[in-house]
């Protein structure tokens, strides 16, 4: 019995001996589980919401990229972690954060832009500064708020030429820029012929020529010499700084102005054998001096003279011109003649209403003239006659008649008949001219066509 007893003792003992080795176990395994994990999944994770002005800037945490801002981190254990903040154009930017576990914060970093350091001296100092157009000031010049970019530094001083020089600001590192200037003085020494005109440099007055001329600036200068009764002299030199330069101008005398008249106006005028024009003429460029004048018109006697201008004289010449014309007296048949004198028409040959045969009386200047007598279906007549001062010389002439073919019909029967046409009739019929003086009258129901001939088919 006692033997059943002590082995029922033994089985508890057993069986508890056996829990709690078991649950040694499990709390080994569950320490080393506990270890087993990483720290951060020992305590809740962290969110940083992370912002910049402005925007789109890089951003990099703990040594890990991120996406640009604006951005939300995720996942962050608690703790320190180190925010840097990167954007072309600006200076970067550093931040460390400490974390609570489970802590949800919000960081907005405003960015601070990069500008260079630049420092502007000039030789000589105190020269005008301008950058991009915008002036800055006078040399020396520390320049702190210029954006990375290319720049052009612009100096100036008096007596001095400007100068332009390119520069560019790439980060914040101290740069230092020198501009030397160059003098813009230089020398002119004027003379002139005649000597004594007055010299005016860009609208400043500087005294009579001959004169020496010094501390003009370089570059474009204007110059005027003037005297009385002689041209302004204007050009524009261009001078370089620390240059020598001679003028010698030979002055030309002002033109005389000559205005001449005539009676009758409309007389060509002759200036030393040249033909100027047709009175009234003013002329305006002669040179000082002798000169002959001509008058010549048609029908007047030709009157030349000298004349005497002096310079810069206005001076008025007038012509009484002379009549020097004669008459040609012309009477011809048959009536209707045209009357040309040298190749001119001069008029028609028309009777009165009293008389049977016409005249043309014709003013012609004194000399020899061809007269020539034109009618269509006559021969021409020419005549040449001589033309005394106040004389008529009479011309008398009949045309002779000639026959020249200038027409063509054809008739209904075929048959064709040429000759000067004569008249046409309001009942349609045709008046022909077939042989000189022998005409023939044909029905309008005769004819089948008219035609005018050529003159080479008429011959």
């Amino acid at each position: 019995m006692w033997i059943k007893k002590w082995w029922m003792w033994v089985g508890i003992f057993r069986w508890k001996n056996n829990m709690a080795l078991q649950a040694l176990k499990f709390g080994l395994a569950f320490l080393l589980f506990a270890f087993s994990l990483p720290a951060g999944a020992q305590e809740l994770p962290c969110r940083l919401s992370l912002a910049t002005i402005p925007d789109k800037a890089t951003v990099t945490c703990d040594g890990i990229l991120r996406e640009e801002t604006p951005t939300t981190i995720n996942g962050l254990r608690p703790g320190l972690h180190l925010i840097e903040i990167e954007k072309a154009g600006f200076l970067p930017a550093k931040r460390t954060l400490t974390l609570t576990a489970g802590q949800r914060s919000s960081v907005e970093i405003p960015l601070e832009r990069l500008t260079g350091l630049i420092l502007v001296r000039s030789i000589p100092d105190g020269a005008d500064l301008e950058i991009n157009g915008a002036h800055r000031g006078k040399a020396p010049l520390m320049i702190t708020d210029l954006p990375p970019g290319r720049y052009r530094i612009k100096a100036s001083s008096a007596g001095y030429l400007s100068r332009d020089v390119e520069m560019e600001v790439v980060d914040r590192v101290p740069k230092a820029v020198l501009v030397s200037l160059v003098s813009d003085s230089a020398m002119l020494t004027i003379g002139s012929t005649p000597p004594g005109a007055a010299v005016t440099i860009n609208g400043l007055s500087k005294g009579v020529t001959p004169c020496k001329l010094d501390r003009l600036p370089a570059g474009e200068n204007e110059v005027m010499v003037s005297l009385p009764e002689y041209g302004v002299y204007r050009a524009r030199i261009k001078l370089q700084a620390n240059e020598e330069q001679t003028l010698d101008i030979p002055l030309k005398a002002l033109p005389s102005v000559l205005t001449v008249i005539s009676t009758p106006a409309g007389a060509r005028l002759f200036v030393d054998d040249t033909l100027r024009g047709q009175t009234p003429l003013t002329l305006d460029s002669l040179e000082a001096g002798s000169h002959v004048l001509r008058a010549e018109l048609d029908g007047y006697e030709t009157q030349t003279r000298p004349v005497e201008l002096n310079k810069a004289e206005k001076k008025v010449e007038g012509f009484e011109l002379v009549r020097n014309v004669g008459v040609v007296s012309i009477m011809a048949r048959p009536n209707g003649v045209s009357v040309l004198v040298d190749g001119v028409e001069k008029g028609t040959i028309v009777p009165a209403s009293n008389e049977s045969v016409g005249k043309l009386d014709v003013e012609l200047p004194v000399g020899a003239h061809v007269v020539s007598l034109r009618y269509k279906g006559y021969g021409t007549v020419e005549k040449r006659v001589t033309i005394l001062k106040g004389e008529t010389v009479t011309l008398k002439e009949i045309l002779k008649r000639f026959f020249v073919a200038d027409t063509r019909i054809t008739l209904t029967t075929g048959e064709v008949l040429t000759g000067v046409l004569s008249e046409k009739l309001p009942s349609g019929d045709v008046k022909l001219e077939t042989q000189l003086g022998i005409y023939k009258t044909l029905e309008s129901f005769r004819i089948n066509t008219i035609e005018p001939l050529k003159p080479e088919a008429a011959k």
